[in-house]
């Protein structure tokens, strides 16, 4: 059985400080546990640390015996509790416990299902925008043909025009000419 170092310092009437500095050495180490940063020593180790203090057989006849009813009290109520029921019970909880499992699996394949229909849908989506943007890269690349093409046959037109206008003053000047 395993007791708190102030359960220790009661059994023995030592200090608690007296107790820590006797669970160091290295004979009391093993029978020393913590657990959520409480120390707690077993009957073996108590025992070492009453060996230790050289006590006088009395009071080390007392704690022992004190011991060992402690033990004694602990395997009775052991013994008579009734591990059928226990058996019958723990059976009926792990029912329970997998009964509950297999109902959260159950939801989450359901929701797996969802989120997989929602990716598809997401998927097919993601398709159709891109069809459009290819067919929006293909509208704005034939807007900007037909702006080049548009600016060129307007500098074409305007070129004519130009030469056009010239000839005319050439001819108004070659009209002078045999006009005098």
């Amino acid at each position: 059985m395993l007791r708190s170092v102030a359960e220790v310092s009661v059994l023995t009437g030592l200090s608690k400080v007296s107790i820590y500095n006797k669970i160091k050495l290295k004979e009391i180490e093993k029978y020393v546990v913590k657990n959520k940063g409480i120390t707690y020593i077993s009957d073996e180790g108590i025992s070492l640390i009453v060996e230790g203090l050289n006590l006088n057989d009395d009071k080390l006849n007392g704690l022992n015996l004190h011991l060992k009813r402690e033990r004694e009290d602990v395997a009775v109520n052991i013994g008579n509790t009734d591990f059928k029921e226990f058996k019958l019970e723990l059976k009926e909880l792990n029912k329970n416990y997998l009964n509950s499992l297999k109902s959260e699996n159950e939801v989450l394949k359901k929701q797996l299902d969802e989120k997989d229909k929602q990716i598809s849908e997401l998927h097919r989506l993601i398709e159709n925008n891109q069809i459009l943007l290819k067919e929006e890269q293909k509208k704005s690349e034939q807007q900007l043909y037909l702006a080049e093409h548009f600016e060129e046959v307007d500098n074409k037109l305007q070129d004519l025009k130009e030469k056009m206008e010239q000839k005319r003053n050439d001819r108004k000047s070659f009209f002078k000419i045999f006009s005098k």
